[in-house]
């Protein structure tokens, strides 16, 4: 019985090592025990101390201490090279310095590193968007769009870039598309009118930027392109009364030139005339002012049957002044042509 035993014990481990050596596979052993898990971290992502870095990084921003800011961003990329928020840092640190061209960089790598960052997209539209890179921009605002689709910034920022590249009628969607999420945003009201304008719905055009005055207060480019529109619509009352609002906050060249032409729509010729010249006081070398000059200069010489030589030779200077500055004006040349001035 005690042999029986110890025969089976030993016919037992030979049994066992094949059993173990049937786990190998061209002379490899294959372990009976399941592989341990492993814990894949995403190297983008900050870890608790990194996020009260980066915390630490955005308060020094808004309390204007931009070196600190950027020291603390540029130690977490020391040791974290792939840390999307210490780029997104560095970009709004430099942005709000003004330094356009060091944060677009930082942006940049941003937006590769984590194409589906919105903080990222965003901050690098606007960076574009002031380097005058506007169909990049436009992209960035796209991107930041499709992660967040009512993203007012994003849809005044690409509004404001079809504005830039002339492209008025592609600006109008996103600018009412922000209008209708912040009724009382007054940057997409001022855009939306002026994408109106420059398609010729003077209206819609008048209607926004007067609300959005209402909302910005006397903001200047808004006024200008307001006394434009009343212009066009022979609302010359209007116009020359929000004319001279603007050149009691901005007398500058291009909004005395503005009244003048309100002036001069209106007919009063006197106070067009001078509105031209105090506009050419302030810009010699703004050449629609000095048009101005010339148009109400050659209608004062044809009222006068063509006797007024003076108006006469003021006119023609004042177009040959205009063209030295800027020669194509293919009207201007025209109108010397025409008449010998």
């Amino acid at each position: 019985m005690f042999h029986r035993t110890k025969t089976i014990v030993l016919l037992a481990i030979p049994a066992l090592l094949l059993a173990c050596q049937g786990g190998e596979k061209n002379g490899s052993p294959r372990s009976s025990l399941p592989s341990p898990t492993r814990v894949v971290t995403d190297v983008r992502e900050p870890t608790a101390v990194q996020k009260f870095r980066t915390n630490e990084g955005r308060a020094a921003i808004e309390g204007g201490d931009h070196a600190t800011a950027i020291r603390i961003f540029e130690e977490l990329l020391d040791e974290n090279p792939s840390l999307t928020v210490a780029y997104i840092g560095i970009g709004l640190a430099y942005e709000d310095l003004g330094e356009f061209e060091r944060a677009e960089p930082a942006f940049e790598r941003a937006t590769r590193l984590d194409p589906r960052n919105y903080e990222a997209q965003l901050g690098f539209g606007e960076v574009l968007q002031v380097l005058g890179k506007l169909r990049d921009a436009i992209r960035a605002y796209q991107q930041a769009l499709a992660i967040d689709p009512e993203s007012v910034d994003a849809l005044v920022g690409m509004s404001s870039a079809f504005l830039g590249l002339d492209m008025a009628s592609n600006a109008i969607a996103p600018a009412e598309r922000a209008v209708v999420l912040a009724p009382d945003d007054g940057r997409a009201r001022a855009d939306l009118g002026e994408a109106y304008m420059r398609v010729e719905r003077i209206e819609d055009a008048i209607d926004s930027f007067e609300i959005a005055l209402e909302l910005l207060g006397n903001e200047p480019a808004v006024i200008r392109s307001l006394v434009e529109c009343y212009a066009r619509e022979d609302r010359f009352a209007e116009a020359i009364n929000a004319g001279q609002v603007l050149i009691s906050i901005e007398p500058t060249a291009q909004a005395w030139e503005r009244l003048g032409r309100a002036y001069f729509r209106h007919g009063d010729y006197d106070a067009s005339v001078e509105s031209y010249r105090r506009a050419v006081e302030i810009d010699p070398e703004f050449w629609p002012a000095l048009n101005g000059i010339g148009v109400n200069e050659l209608n004062a010489w044809l009222r006068s049957g063509r006797k007024e030589i003076q108006a006469k030779e003021a006119a023609g200077a004042a177009f040959r002044s205009s063209l030295r500055v800027y020669p194509d004006q293919p009207k201007v040349v025209q109108l010397l042509t025409t008449y010998p001035l």
